[in-house]
């Protein structure tokens, strides 16, 4: 099966995969895959799940959005933040659910409600992808 190399560059990190059979994201408009010899690409990223098969292995990481290029025999993921599954710490993700959940119940003119309701689907993402 044909190939290709993965990296997930953060402002804090850098992932690294080789011999990527299949990589899937959160797009914009939907869910989006790529597999090896993938036409050249540019894909904006949305809130969710990443996952990237690897030795007929499935690996899961949380985003926050970004950009995703295509370049043939290479994907370069520009993110925002991506945190493997097992390394997503769900009592951080639980507080912050929580908060969110409080801003939003109180509406008050100072809480900013999309601010509030992006925190809340990140935190939700964040404990779904660490279930995986």
């Amino acid at each position: 099966m044909k190939t290709f190399d993965l990296k997930i560059v953060t402002p804090t990190q850098v992932f690294e995969e080789a011999d990527v059979t299949y990589l899937r994201c959160p797009g914009m408009d939907g869910l989006f895959g790529v597999m090896a010899r993938h036409t050249l690409a540019i894909f904006a990223l949305d809130i969710g799940e990443i996952k990237v098969t690897r030795d007929k292995r499935d690996f899961y990481f949380a985003t926050s959005g970004g950009y995703t290029e295509v370049m043939g025999d290479s994907v370069l993921v520009l993110a925002e933040t991506a945190e493997k599954a097992d390394y997503i710490d769900r009592e951080r993700a639980e507080a912050s659910l929580k908060r969110a959940k409080e801003r939003l119940a109180k509406r008050s003119e100072e809480i900013e409600i999309q601010r509030a309701e992006a925190s809340m689907a990140r935190a939700i993402n964040r404990l779904t992808v660490s279930r995986k």
